[in-house]
């Protein structure tokens, strides 16, 4: 079927070739579908060169995508081994890394497609293939060679007819005699390529040509003729629309002006040239134009306009490699320096003119040695004679020679000895401005990490609300896309954070004792579920460590993003292990993981900010291992990383648990809290009729999770500020709710029998139990199952790998937000009495409560007993469940409402404090006023005299 729908796809394709302008596109998406089915096939994929022809006419569509299809169609050819389309592949390849001007990549895949093309003789393919060699090294001042490329071309034409590469391969060689200084030259190549533009009425190629020639009489000085062609060319590029050309000939014109001392109009010319050539962003004409511009304006003694753009030349040349216009620029540079009496500056500006002058020199060394060599051949028997004349005038002057000796070593050693001081001074300034630049680097990386908080949180909060409403399935999908990378960008942000404090010394270590085997378990547990999603092989070996001393934050950072990265490059049905033995007062920690292809070498770079081993489309390591590295250098410990024969990857890392290895701010005092028992099934909790359940105010936390390890890693995070329950699965995690009524729950999602989203749907529905915070923890991520979790009733919804600290904090967030609702109820002074008002998932419960409590408040003898059987509920959940929505008792709660009645009973007309006290169940009136009392902070009478009104 698969092969059946390709065929079909192809034919469709071959049909719409001539309604869709040859191949092309409106619709990237549509375009995409095309490409992917064209590729996706299990067999070879038929019609490459359509493809190829596919992506190539698409390239605008695509934009920054274009060059990652090329590279899917590479991997598809060279998998089916079709050597007719992987010329023309490679050829492409090499074309789009020239466009971004990254010329040994292009040079790389030109190579490349250079045989293969031989093997097909495919003659205009070569021809082709050698005209972007002949391109790439002369963008690069490989002259020599780019001069053999385009010959090379130009012979092809007799097999391909290919007159255009033919013209366009003339054109190069002319450019290179320019450049090399042999205008007679460039002159007959020029005009050899200008032949084809007459010939076959291209304009493009005469206004190229125009402007070659226009530059060649140039340099020629003959002015005239040179401003002829070059406004040939100008007349040309502005009817054909072109900024580039333009920007060119505006600068000929301007360097013509300058060779007549026209400075004004050079400076007018130049101006227009380098406005251009800012929107184009091409770097070699820009740094060009930016120092005849400068030049121009130190004629004028526009010195800092001047000194502004050669320097900004200079520095482009240099990211180019362009030597040529480095010696340009520096010797503009010292020509204003030492005009505006800045002699140091000149200085250095002519020792780099001197040093790239040798460069360029050296680079040609080789040609004028053949040369000399060939001529030695010829001229041997000459050279012998030459030769025994030298030798007497030698001795001769071996004399003066040797008087001269002890000046010149004066002089050198007086060099050497500047040139140290000089170099010193350099060292010494240069250390201070990197000292300098380091310190804004933090601050920099400090703020932008701050300030995209921010926005990207504004950027978070629309998508999620979109998220909720959309209903078409395609922008779910994208808006999902869009939430995810915005979070893959906070943990991003959150890393840059934690570098940048490393780097300006404030992060700082904080070691505690603990049980350090809890933590590694709980965090290598967290991974279960990625390991089973891609069938992976996870093996945890963890030693019981005890009570030692450790960083518990930087420790769970550093084992987080080792794993994370693990499970980020191993490959499906692959292995991931972690273990740790204790060795020498130091837990030795390493985790490993299959499928490496890293080379030695490489291996080396795992550690840089986003390295990328290999081929350029593989994924980089980001900056999670750059900061473990930061991370471990300030812990004082080793991390080592080293292959295995089989493809495994291994981290170690030798962790000092020992109080000694830290100093003594890096000590953090433990809590004297102790933990607090807290017996789970089978023990019975009872109160008598005058004293509620337990004095002790620590709210009661309950943890549902199967993995043994993962519920005493979540309870060590909690067990010295809260009472703990546990329970191994969801049923009995709702059993011990409804008995205990906790203050909070932690249940992770997938259990045996009932998972979470089950456990806290049932506790949402029975009233006993529905205002407890529950919050969720899984494995399992995504937008769907964060709504699942969340539209069951749960408060918060966390992925694991978790952040304890986070957890704690959310924790206690959700315990303080139920503790201010309880505080609201016991400030309320003035409610109505049997009118209870609660949130919205209690009032079924705030319902039971007020028929209650209309039909027996006024009975003397209805006791906390008797309100207990009313609501079905034993004394503990109704003390539970009372205490956590009003933060009151049962007894306290009966009392309160009595009160608030007496309170409004008191404000009608002609009622005594007996008859409030009375009709409100009260026995005692001295009992009565002091209840009154606690509540309102007056007696009755003092009430109603203050709402006498």
């Amino acid at each position: 079927m698969n092969k059946l729908f390709v065929i079909v796809l192809l034919a469709l394709i071959s049909f719409n070739a001539s309604a869709k302008d040859n191949y092309r596109y409106k619709n990237i998406d549509s375009l995409k579908i095309v490409i992917h089915n064209m590729i996706n096939v299990d067999d070879k994929m038929h019609r490459s060169d359509s493809a190829i022809k596919l992506v190539v006419r698409n390239r605008k569509l695509f934009k920054s995508e274009f060059g990652s299809y090329l590279l899917l169609l590479k991997h598809k050819i060279e998998e089916d081994n079709d050597s007719i389309s992987l010329p023309e592949i490679y050829y492409r390849l090499g074309v789009n890394h020239r466009y971004k001007h990254r010329y040994d990549s292009a040079k790389f895949y030109y190579k490349k497609a250079l045989p293969l093309a031989e093997i097909k003789k495919d003659y205009y393919q070569i021809g082709r293939i050698y005209n972007e060699l002949g391109v790439v090294c002369r963008k690069t001042d490989q002259n020599n060679e780019a001069i053999n490329y385009f010959l090379e071309s130009i012979k092809s034409t007799k097999y391909s007819n290919n007159y255009y590469g033919k013209a366009i391969a003339e054109n190069g060689v002319g450019n290179i005699y320019l450049v090399q200084r042999e205008y007679e030259k460039a002159l007959y190549y020029f005009r050899e390529s200008i032949k084809y533009g007459f010939k076959n009425n291209n304009s493009f190629h005469q206004e190229l040509c125009y402007g070659n020639l226009g530059e060649t009489y140039m340099y020629l000085n003959q002015s005239d003729s040179a401003k002829y062609y070059i406004n040939k060319c100008l007349e040309l590029a502005v009817k054909r629309k072109y900024p580039m050309s333009q920007g060119i000939c505006y600068m000929l014109l301007g360097q013509v002006e300058m060779n007549q001392k026209q400075y004004h109009k050079a400076y007018e010319h130049f101006e227009k040239s380098l406005v251009i050539q800012r929107d184009i962003k091409d770097k070699r004409y820009l740094s060009s134009i930016l120092i005849h511009h400068g030049s121009a304006a130190e004629k004028l003694n526009k010195n800092f306009e001047a000194e502004k753009n050669l320097l900004e030349g200079r520095a482009i040349s240099k990211e180019i490699h362009s030597i040529d216009h480095l010696i340009f620029s520096n010797q503009a540079l010292y020509e204003l320096y030492y005009k505006t009496k800045r002699y140091q500056e000149a200085c250095d500006a002519l020792m780099l003119t001197k040093n790239y002058t040798d460069s360029l020199y050296n680079s040609e060394k080789l040609r004028v040695t053949n040369d000399l060599e060939f001529k030695y051949q010829s001229e041997q028997k000459t050279q012998q004679i030459e030769l025994l004349n030298a030798r007497n005038q030698l001795i001769g002057e071996s004399k003066k020679m040797q008087r001269n000796q002890l000046g010149v070593l004066i002089l050198l050693f007086g060099g050497l000895a500047a040139f140290f001081y000089f170099r010193y001074q350099t060292k010494q300034r240069v250390t201070h401005e990197l000292r300098n630049i380091n310190k804004m680097k933090s601050k920099f990386f400090s703020n932008i990490s701050h300030e995209f908080r921010t926005p990207l949180t504004l950027i978070k909060g629309p998508i999620e609300k979109q998220i909720r409403t959309v209903k078409n399935e395609t922008k779910r999908e994208e808006l999902e896309l869009v939430l995810r990378n915005s979070n893959r960008m906070l943990s991003l942000v959150d890393q840059l954070l934690n570098i940048s404090k490393i780097d300006a010394g404030h992060f700082a270590i904080s070691a505690q004792e603990g049980d350090l085997s809890t933590l590694l378990k709980g965090i290598s547990n967290s991974f279960n579920f990625q390991a089973n999603e891609k069938f992976i092989e996870y093996k945890t070996e963890i030693c019981e460590t005890g009570l030692v001393w450790f960083d518990h934050n930087i420790v769970e950072i550093v084992v987080t993003n080792i794993l994370s990265n693990a499970f980020k490059f191993v490959p499906t049905k692959g292995k991931v292990g972690i273990s740790a033995i204790i060795s020498n007062k130091k837990l030795k920690i390493i985790i490993t993981n299959s499928g490496c292809n890293l080379t030695k070498q490489e291996l080396t770079h795992v550690f840089d900010r986003f390295y990328r081993g290999g081929d350029s489309e593989i994924q980089g390591t980001g900056i999670g291992l750059s900061l473990v590295k930061e991370l471990c250098k300030l812990y004082r410990t080793d991390i080592r990383v080293f292959l295995s024969s089989d493809h495994v990857i291994c981290f170690e890392i030798d962790l000092p648990i020992i109080k000694e290895h830290f100093k003594h701010k890096e000590i953090s005092e433990i809590s004297t809290k102790q933990e607090k028992p807290f017996n789970i099934p089978g023990m019975v909790i009872e109160a008598d009729s005058t004293e509620e359940i337990g004095n002790d105010e620590m709210p009661i936390l309950l943890i549902v999770e199967d993995n043994n390890d993962m519920r005493k890693y979540i309870k060590s995070c909690f067990k010295f500020d809260y009472k703990i329950l546990e329970a191994e699965d969801g049923e009995f995690g709702i059993q011990l709710a409804q008995k205990f009524i906790p203050d909070i729950i932690i249940s992770d999602v997938m259990m045996p029998n009932v998972g979470g989203v089950e456990l806290c749907n049932r506790l949402r529905s029975d009233e006993k139990t529905n205002h407890i915070p529950i919050i969720l923890l899984t494995a399992k991520v995504g937008e769907e199952n964060t709504l699942e979790g969340l539209k069951s009733g749960a408060d918060d919804y966390i992925t694991k790998p978790f952040n304890a600290e986070a957890l704690l904090i959310k924790v206690e967030r959700l315990v303080a937000t139920r503790k201010a609702i309880q505080d609201k109820y016991q400030k309320e002074l003035i409610i109505n009495p049997l009118n209870l008002v609660f949130e919205s998932e209690e009032e079924k419960f705030a319902r039971s409560l007020q028929n209650i409590l209309e039909k027996h408040l006024s009975d003397p003898d209805f006791s906390v007993e008797q309100f207990c059987e009313l609501t079905s509920m034993s004394r503990t959940q109704l003390h539970r469940k009372l205490k956590a929505v009003t933060g009151l008792s049962a007894t306290a709660f009966i009392r309160a409402q009595r009160i608030k009645m007496a309170s409004e009973i008191l404000l009608q007309p002609n009622i005594s404090v007996s008859e409030a006290c009375f009709s409100t169940g009260f026995n005692d009136t001295s009992y009565f006023s002091k209840c009154f009392k606690e509540i309102h902070g007056c007696t009755p009478t003092e009430y109603l005299r203050q709402h006498s009104n």
